[in-house]
């Protein structure tokens, strides 16, 4: 008769998942090498399992949440500034994709849509304004620019087209223009504006320009140089 350590020894190489489903202790075929088990030979002892426990497949993270859609409109209740800034930036005013839904001109902030469905509520975003002193740059042709703030107002935006209330700018004053900015999120600071400005063209049929600020939650800016501005 085999030791039962000759026996069990080859139990304990074999996979976890052959292990449950038969059992050790009831087999009548003798694992190892040589003739059959006498009858008289006491049955084998069950082989321990492993008490290692399973390890866990990693969590994959999280992605935002996306607006829920109705047959008539959008519900954006509850998103995140994240997620409200990527729905607003995916709706379009036009067949172009150049031209969003949610815009801000010289005149104000404008909210139109182009074959999408509107939100179910209206949209909290911010509109802050900035005073732009110009003064002519000593070493080259262009200007030097330097920020104040003025004020910063929060807009409902939709679920109606057209203008949006209160996003009038103020008025420019002698080198001095305003800059606009819609964005979502903490509030503008200086830091946040770019470092330059581009000022329209002479032949220009449009007396601003836009601005690209780099900052997460921006969703457009406009620059609106004060009259005369080149006498500067």
């Amino acid at each position: 008769m085999r030791s039962l350590r000759a026996l069990t020894a080859p139990l304990l190489t074999l996979p976890l998942l052959a292990l449950a489903g038969c059992s050790a202790a009831g087999s009548g075929a003798d694992i190892g090498a040589g003739g059959p088990r006498s009858a008289s030979s006491a049955p084998a002892s069950p082989t321990p399992s492993s008490s290692a426990s399973p390890v866990a497949p990693p969590v994959s993270p999280t992605p935002p949440p996306e607006p829920a859609r109705t047959s008539a409109c959008t519900a954006t209740a509850g998103l995140d500034t994240t997620a409200l800034g990527t729905y607003l930036k995916g709706l379009k005013a036009s067949d172009s994709k150049d031209v969003p839904s949610l815009f801000v001109v010289d005149d104000g902030v404008y909210f139109r849509l182009k074959d999408t469905q509107p939100p179910c509520e209206a949209l909290a975003v911010k509109l802050g304004h900035f005073r732009v002193d110009m003064v002519r740059s000593t070493d080259s042709a262009g200007y030097d620019f330097t920020y104040g703030p003025i004020r910063t107002r929060t807009l409902a935006v939709g679920p109606h087209e057209g203008k949006v209330d209160g996003s009038e700018p103020p008025a420019t004053a002698r080198c001095a223009g305003v800059l606009s900015v819609i964005y979502l999120g903490r509030d503008l600071v200086v830091g946040d504006l770019p470092h330059d400005l581009r000022l329209p063209a002479k032949d220009a049929v449009l007396d601003w320009s836009l601005v690209d600020v780099r900052r997460d939650g921006v969703l457009g800016a406009v620059f609106k140089p004060p009259a005369g501005a080149r006498d500067c």
